[in-house]
């Protein structure tokens, strides 16, 4: 099963090769770690079309035009393998995850919802939110099987004060369907990132590795 490339020899190589397709992948961290940058740039450097469901207003054409130029690849056509979706709120959210069913097919390599939580936080009544996640959660990992397509989760973090750290939200409900969980980070030095694998399906969790952020996207250190 080819896996889809980060364009980080590095965080590949920490992923077992890659983006897994079948499965839901989580990727979590504060503001400016690096998230949106690393969903659009998986979608940029892999074949098949990109549903992307922006809910916080991260994606931006402008940034992956550029990616996409100082990376020797035609800005307009990768352009054009992106569809976007902007929910509004929780319940658009979900609307627009059932009504991927009815557009992604075989043509899809990868759906990203970043983030899942933007909507979730500010909704009240979190025990029936949970449900509604759970439910989404699992459409998209039936598109994810029946297209055997990736799908990167992109989730937000609260400060926890009994563990005294931050923490995912909606950490049980998204841990239950995601296989793999990464987590990035920011360093005191300028633009370098850390990402930890806190979860796989088949290697050793704790790994670490270093990246940057530059013009090009997500690149080793």
């Amino acid at each position: 099963m080819d896996k889809l490339t980060t364009g980080s020899k590095s965080l590949d190589e920490l992923l077992g090769g890659g983006i897994e397709r079948g499965i839901l992948t989580q990727v979590y961290g504060a503001f400016a770690t690096g998230k949106t940058t690393l969903a659009m740039q998986i979608g940029l450097l892999n074949k098949g079309k990109v549903a992307y469901i922006d809910t916080e207003g991260g994606f931006s054409p402008e940034r992956l035009k550029l990616m996409a130029e100082k990376r020797g690849l035609n800005a307009d056509e990768v352009l054009q393998k992106f569809i976007i979706f902007e929910p509004q709120d929780f319940k658009e959210q979900k609307r627009v995850v059932s009504k991927l069913k009815t557009i992604v097919n075989e043509r899809f390599s990868l759906i990203v919802i970043d983030s899942i939580t933007s909507h979730y936080r500010v909704e009240k009544n979190k025990q029936s939110l949970n449900v509604e996640l759970g439910k989404q959660l699992q459409v998209l990992l039936w598109l994810a099987r029946k297209y055997n397509l990736a799908v990167i989760v992109v989730n937000q973090v609260y400060f926890d004060s009994n563990s005294n750290s931050l923490k995912p939200i909606a950490e049980h409900t998204l841990g239950y369907k995601c296989k793999d969980i990464l987590r990035l980070e920011k360093l005191s030095r300028p633009g370098i990132r850390i990402a930890v694998l806190e979860r796989h399906r088949f290697k050793p969790e704790g790994g670490i590795v270093y990246f940057k952020i530059t013009d090009r996207g997500i690149e080793d250190v």
